[in-house]
Protein backbone atom coordinates (compact mmCIF):
# COMPACT_ATOMS: atom_id res chain seq x y z
CA UNK A 1 0.00 0.00 0.00
CA UNK A 2 2.80 2.36 0.94
CA UNK A 3 4.74 1.61 -2.24
CA UNK A 4 1.68 2.26 -4.38
CA UNK A 5 1.05 5.56 -2.60
CA UNK A 6 4.66 6.56 -3.22
CA UNK A 7 4.36 5.71 -6.91
CA UNK A 8 1.19 7.79 -7.15
CA UNK A 9 2.94 10.73 -5.49
CA UNK A 10 5.86 10.50 -7.90
CA UNK A 11 3.52 10.28 -10.87
CA UNK A 12 1.56 13.25 -9.55
CA UNK A 13 4.71 15.36 -9.24
CA UNK A 14 5.80 14.36 -12.75
CA UNK A 15 2.41 15.39 -14.12
CA UNK A 16 2.55 18.70 -12.25
CA UNK A 17 6.02 19.38 -13.64
CA UNK A 18 4.87 18.57 -17.17
CA UNK A 19 1.98 21.01 -16.77
CA UNK A 20 4.31 23.79 -15.57
CA UNK A 21 6.70 23.20 -18.49
CA UNK A 22 3.79 23.28 -20.94
CA UNK A 23 2.40 26.43 -19.33
CA UNK A 24 5.78 28.16 -19.67
CA UNK A 25 5.78 27.39 -23.39
CA UNK A 26 2.16 28.43 -23.97
CA UNK A 27 2.44 31.64 -21.93
CA UNK A 28 5.69 32.50 -23.73
CA UNK A 29 3.97 32.11 -27.10
CA UNK A 30 0.57 33.68 -26.40
CA UNK A 31 0.92 35.49 -23.11
CA UNK A 32 -1.27 34.89 -20.08
CA UNK A 33 -4.31 36.62 -21.50
CA UNK A 34 -4.08 34.85 -24.86
CA UNK A 35 -3.74 31.37 -23.37
CA UNK A 36 -6.27 28.85 -22.12
CA UNK A 37 -6.12 25.96 -19.70
CA UNK A 38 -7.22 23.71 -22.55
CA UNK A 39 -4.17 24.67 -24.64
CA UNK A 40 -1.85 24.06 -21.69
CA UNK A 41 -3.45 20.67 -20.97
CA UNK A 42 -3.08 19.64 -24.60
CA UNK A 43 0.59 20.69 -24.65
CA UNK A 44 1.22 18.79 -21.42
CA UNK A 45 -0.53 15.66 -22.68
CA UNK A 46 -3.12 15.60 -19.91
CA UNK A 47 -6.86 16.13 -19.73
CA UNK A 48 -8.19 19.48 -18.60
CA UNK A 49 -9.65 17.81 -15.51
CA UNK A 50 -6.20 16.36 -14.83
CA UNK A 51 -4.71 19.84 -15.03
CA UNK A 52 -7.39 21.22 -12.71
CA UNK A 53 -6.47 18.58 -10.14
CA UNK A 54 -3.13 20.37 -9.71
CA UNK A 55 -4.09 23.97 -10.58
CA UNK A 56 -7.66 25.07 -9.92
CA UNK A 57 -7.53 28.21 -12.06
CA UNK A 58 -5.42 29.81 -14.79
CA UNK A 59 -4.30 32.42 -12.26
CA UNK A 60 -3.08 29.69 -9.91
CA UNK A 61 -1.20 28.10 -12.80
CA UNK A 62 0.44 31.42 -13.68
CA UNK A 63 1.59 31.92 -10.09
CA UNK A 64 2.98 28.38 -10.12
CA UNK A 65 4.99 29.18 -13.25
CA UNK A 66 6.27 32.44 -11.73
CA UNK A 67 7.25 30.75 -8.47
CA UNK A 68 9.19 28.10 -10.38
CA UNK A 69 10.88 30.80 -12.47
CA UNK A 70 11.87 32.65 -9.29
CA UNK A 71 13.45 29.56 -7.75
CA UNK A 72 15.55 28.93 -10.86
CA UNK A 73 16.48 32.60 -11.30
CA UNK A 74 17.45 33.03 -7.64
CA UNK A 75 19.79 30.06 -7.93
CA UNK A 76 21.41 31.55 -11.06
CA UNK A 77 21.84 34.93 -9.34
CA UNK A 78 23.75 33.48 -6.40
CA UNK A 79 27.06 33.40 -8.26
CA UNK A 80 27.14 36.96 -9.65
CA UNK A 81 25.82 38.54 -6.46
CA UNK A 82 28.21 36.62 -4.23
CA UNK A 83 31.21 38.14 -6.05
CA UNK A 84 30.50 41.52 -4.51
CA UNK A 85 31.64 44.97 -5.60
CA UNK A 86 32.48 45.76 -9.22
CA UNK A 87 32.92 42.04 -9.88
CA UNK A 88 29.13 41.79 -9.79
CA UNK A 89 29.18 43.36 -13.27
CA UNK A 90 31.28 40.50 -14.63
CA UNK A 91 28.96 38.04 -12.92
CA UNK A 92 25.89 39.56 -14.57
CA UNK A 93 27.58 39.34 -17.97
CA UNK A 94 28.24 35.64 -17.33
CA UNK A 95 24.61 35.25 -16.26
CA UNK A 96 23.43 36.50 -19.65
CA UNK A 97 25.40 33.68 -21.25
CA UNK A 98 23.38 31.23 -19.16
CA UNK A 99 20.13 32.99 -20.04
CA UNK A 100 20.94 32.55 -23.73
CA UNK A 101 20.54 28.81 -23.24
CA UNK A 102 16.89 29.19 -22.27
CA UNK A 103 15.06 31.07 -25.01
CA UNK A 104 11.62 30.01 -23.76
CA UNK A 105 12.39 31.33 -20.28
CA UNK A 106 13.66 34.65 -21.64
CA UNK A 107 10.63 35.09 -23.89
CA UNK A 108 8.24 34.06 -21.11
CA UNK A 109 9.64 36.65 -18.73
CA UNK A 110 9.59 39.43 -21.34
CA UNK A 111 5.98 38.69 -22.27
CA UNK A 112 4.78 38.52 -18.68
CA UNK A 113 6.70 41.65 -17.62
CA UNK A 114 4.90 43.61 -20.35
CA UNK A 115 1.48 42.14 -19.57
CA UNK A 116 1.84 42.58 -15.82
CA UNK A 117 2.15 46.37 -15.98
CA UNK A 118 -1.66 46.34 -15.68
CA UNK A 119 -2.51 46.54 -11.97
CA UNK A 120 -5.34 44.03 -12.37
CA UNK A 121 -3.05 41.41 -13.92
CA UNK A 122 -2.50 38.45 -11.55
CA UNK A 123 1.27 38.72 -12.08
CA UNK A 124 1.48 42.44 -11.26
CA UNK A 125 2.29 42.11 -7.57
CA UNK A 126 4.79 39.34 -8.24
CA UNK A 127 6.69 41.49 -10.75
CA UNK A 128 6.67 44.54 -8.49
CA UNK A 129 8.00 42.48 -5.58
CA UNK A 130 10.53 40.74 -7.82
CA UNK A 131 12.04 44.00 -9.07
CA UNK A 132 12.19 45.42 -5.54
CA UNK A 133 13.92 42.29 -4.31
CA UNK A 134 16.43 42.26 -7.16
CA UNK A 135 17.28 45.96 -6.76
CA UNK A 136 17.87 45.48 -3.03
CA UNK A 137 20.09 42.43 -3.61
CA UNK A 138 22.12 44.28 -6.22
CA UNK A 139 22.60 47.29 -3.95
CA UNK A 140 23.81 45.02 -1.16
CA UNK A 141 26.23 43.18 -3.43
CA UNK A 142 27.62 46.38 -4.97
CA UNK A 143 28.01 48.00 -1.54
CA UNK A 144 30.72 45.45 -0.77
CA UNK A 145 32.87 47.40 -3.24
CA UNK A 146 32.49 50.59 -1.21
CA UNK A 147 33.67 48.81 1.92
CA UNK A 148 36.71 47.42 0.08
CA UNK A 149 37.58 50.77 -1.52
CA UNK A 150 36.88 49.47 -5.03
CA UNK A 151 33.82 51.69 -5.54
CA UNK A 152 33.69 55.37 -4.58
CA UNK A 153 31.63 56.09 -1.43
CA UNK A 154 29.22 58.48 -3.18
CA UNK A 155 28.31 56.01 -5.96
CA UNK A 156 24.51 56.07 -6.53
CA UNK A 157 23.94 52.36 -5.96
CA UNK A 158 20.11 52.50 -6.03
CA UNK A 159 20.14 54.16 -9.44
CA UNK A 160 22.89 51.85 -10.66
CA UNK A 161 20.96 48.76 -9.63
CA UNK A 162 17.87 49.93 -11.51
CA UNK A 163 19.94 50.75 -14.59
CA UNK A 164 21.64 47.34 -14.57
CA UNK A 165 18.27 45.58 -14.43
CA UNK A 166 16.96 47.72 -17.28
CA UNK A 167 20.10 46.96 -19.31
CA UNK A 168 19.78 43.22 -18.80
CA UNK A 169 16.06 43.18 -19.60
CA UNK A 170 16.57 45.36 -22.68
CA UNK A 171 19.39 43.26 -24.08
CA UNK A 172 17.35 40.09 -23.61
CA UNK A 173 14.40 41.65 -25.40
CA UNK A 174 16.55 42.53 -28.42
CA UNK A 175 18.07 39.02 -28.37
CA UNK A 176 14.60 37.49 -28.56
CA UNK A 177 14.20 39.27 -31.91
CA UNK A 178 17.74 38.63 -33.11
CA UNK A 179 19.64 35.63 -31.80
CA UNK A 180 22.87 36.88 -33.39
CA UNK A 181 23.11 39.57 -30.70
CA UNK A 182 25.82 38.74 -28.17
CA UNK A 183 24.10 39.71 -24.93
CA UNK A 184 27.16 39.18 -22.77
CA UNK A 185 29.45 41.24 -25.04
CA UNK A 186 26.99 44.13 -25.12
CA UNK A 187 26.65 44.09 -21.35
CA UNK A 188 30.43 43.88 -20.82
CA UNK A 189 30.96 46.95 -23.01
CA UNK A 190 28.68 49.05 -20.80
CA UNK A 191 30.07 47.41 -17.66
CA UNK A 192 33.58 48.57 -18.58
CA UNK A 193 32.40 52.18 -18.73
CA UNK A 194 30.51 51.78 -15.46
CA UNK A 195 33.48 50.22 -13.72
CA UNK A 196 35.67 53.20 -14.64
CA UNK A 197 33.06 55.71 -13.45
CA UNK A 198 32.57 53.87 -10.15
CA UNK A 199 36.27 53.73 -9.26
CA UNK A 200 37.48 56.14 -6.55
CA UNK A 201 39.38 59.17 -7.80
CA UNK A 202 43.14 58.67 -7.84
CA UNK A 203 45.00 60.37 -5.02
CA UNK A 204 47.49 62.97 -6.38
CA UNK A 205 51.12 62.02 -5.87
Amino acid sequence: MGAKLGQNNVKGEQTKHAILVAAEQVFAEAGYRGSSLASVAERAGVTQSGLLHHFKTKEELLLGVLEQHEVVDDALLLNPLSRGGASVLDGLADLLVQYSGNRVGARLFSVLVAESTAVEHPGHEYMRRRYDKLRNRLVGALAVGIESGEIRPDAPLEELAGALIALMDGIQLQWIYDRDIDMSAAFRFVATVLRDSLAPASTPA
